[in-house]
C-alpha cells in the first residue's frame, strides 16, 4: 500500500523542497531567510519519516534484494560528505572523511542507505563539533564508522535504539524529530547484507556507529574510481526538465535559475521530442511517471538517441530493483523523490560533457 502511494505522497514534498531552496537562494531579508530555513528543516523531517516508512514497506514486500558487487569505500564516503556537507555547515558543524583505499563486497545502494541513516542521526543530535566518517581495520573485515560529538547514549539504552519507533530524546538540532525508524532500518538492511552493526558511546562525548563489511583486494583489472570534480555552482549549464506536474516544473525553474542555469521545462513527451535535434541540452532531468505514452526511461532513451549521451537524472518515487536495473542499463542516474537540492546541485556540476 505504502509503495503504491509513494509517488503521490512524495510529489508535493519534492516541489516544496525545491521552492524552499529557491527562497533561501534569493536576495531576501535575514528574517525571510531564517523562515526559509525552518520550512526546509520541517520538510526534511517529513521526507525522512516517509523515507523510513517506504524503506520498511519495500523490505517487507521483498522488493529490495541485496546485489553485492565490489565497492571502493573511498568514493562512497566522499559522496556522503558531499551530500551532507551543506546541511552540516548550515548548522555550524564540520563533516569530513578519512581517505581510504579499502574495497569491500556489498550492495552499494543499501550500504549507502545504512550510512546515510547513521549520518542523519548524528547531525540531528549533535549541537557542536562535527561528524567524521572513516574505515578501520578489523579481524573480520572493515569497520565503516560514523563518529559524532553528540550527547552520547547510556549503556542501558543501546539496545533500545534499534527498536522501531524508538526515540530516546526529543532534543534535536533545529527542532527536527525523527520517527525512530532509521536505526531499525539500518539493522534490517545490515542483516540482509550479512554486515554486523557496531556501537560505542560515552555520555557527553559522542557516539560511533559502524557497519562491518568484508575486506577484499581491489579488483585486478579495475582501479578505484576517481570521483568527478564538483564545481561550486553549475552556472552556465543548459538543462531540459521534463515533468507532468506544473508545481515541480515551476519549482525547478525557480531553483535552477537562481543557480545560473539556463533551464527549459516541458510537461509532455511530445513537447520534448518536438525540440530541435541539432540543439541538445547539457543535462536532462526527467520524471519517471509522466502519465504519457512514454515513461521517463523510454523518453530519455529516445532523446539520447538523437542528442547523444546527455547526462540524465531520472526522478522517481518508485522503489525496487526492476527500475534501478532498467535505469542502469539505459545509463541514467536514478534519484528518489523528494530530491535534495544539494544533491541536485552536485549532480548538475559533476560530469561536464
Amino acid at each position: 500500500f505504502m509503495t503504491a502511494l509513494s509517488h503521490d505522497l512524495l510529489q508535493p514534498l519534492h516541489a516544496a523542497r525545491l521552492f524552499s531552496a529557491a527562497l533561501r537562494e534569493a536576495e531576501v531579508r535575514d528574517e525571510q531567510r531564517q523562515l526559509g530555513g525552518r520550512i526546509d528543516a520541517s520538510l526534511r523531517a517529513a521526507e525522512e519519516l516517509l523515507d523510513g516508512l517506504l524503506d520498511l514497506s519495500r523490505i517487507e514486500a521483498g522488493q529490495r534484494q541485496a546485489r553485492p558487487v565490489p565497492v571502493a569505500l573511498g568514493p562512497l564516503l566522499e559522496g556522503l560528505v558531499d551530500q551532507y556537507g551543506p546541511l552540516a555547515h548550515a548548522r555550524g558543524l564540520s563533516i569530513g572523511t578519512v581517505p581510504t583505499r579499502a574495497w569491500t563486497t556489498s550492495d552499494p545502494a543499501l550500504l549507502r542507505r545504512i550510512l546515510q541513516n547513521f549520518i542523519a542521526n548524528a547531525l540531528r543530535y549533535t549541537t557542536a563539533g562535527g561528524v567524521r566518517i572513516g574505515v578501520r581495520w578489523r579481524r573480520n573485515g572493515w569497520a565503516v564508522e560514523v563518529w559524532d560529538s553528540g550527547p552520547g547514549i547510556a549503556e542501558t539504552h543501546r539496545e533500545l535504539i534499534f527498536e522501531e519507533f524508538r526515540r530516546l530524546s526529543d532534543e534535536t538540532v533545529g527542532g527536527e524529530r525523527g520517527l525512530g525508524l532509521g536505526l531499525s532500518i539500518c539493522q534490517r538492511l545490515a542483516q540482509g547484507l550479512g554486515h554486523p552493526l557496531t556501537l560505542r558511546s560515552r555520555l557527553g562525548r559522542g557516539s560511533v556507529f559502524g557497519v562491518v563489511v568484508p575486506r577484499i583486494a581491489p579488483p585486478a583489472l579495475a582501479a578505484a574510481p576517481v570521483p568527478a570534480a564538483v564545481e561550486g555552482a553549475p552556472c552556465g549549464l543548459r538543462v531540459l526538465c521534463i515533468d507532468d506536474d506544473a508545481d515541480i516544473r515551476d519549482a525547478l525553474q525557480a531553483l535552477l535559475t537562481k543557480w545560473g542555469v539556463a533551464v527549459h521545462c516541458v510537461g509532455t513527451a511530445g513537447e520534448a521530442l518536438a525540440l530541435p535535434a541539432t540543439d541538445p541540452p547539457d543535462r536532462l532531468v526527467v520524471d519517471f511517471h509522466l502519465h504519457d505514452a512514454l515513461d521517463g526511461v523510454a523518453l530519455a532513451e529516445r532523446l539520447r538517441a538523437r542528442w547523444g549521451s546527455v547526462p540524465t537524472l531520472l526522478l522517481t518515487a518508485e522503489g525496487g530493483d526492476a527500475l534501478r536495473d532498467r535505469a542502469l542499463r539505459a545509463g541514467l542516474t536514478l534519484s528518489h523523490k523528494p530530491v535534495r537540492p544539494a544533491a541536485l546541485r552536485a549532480w548538475l556540476a559533476a560530469a561536464r560533457r
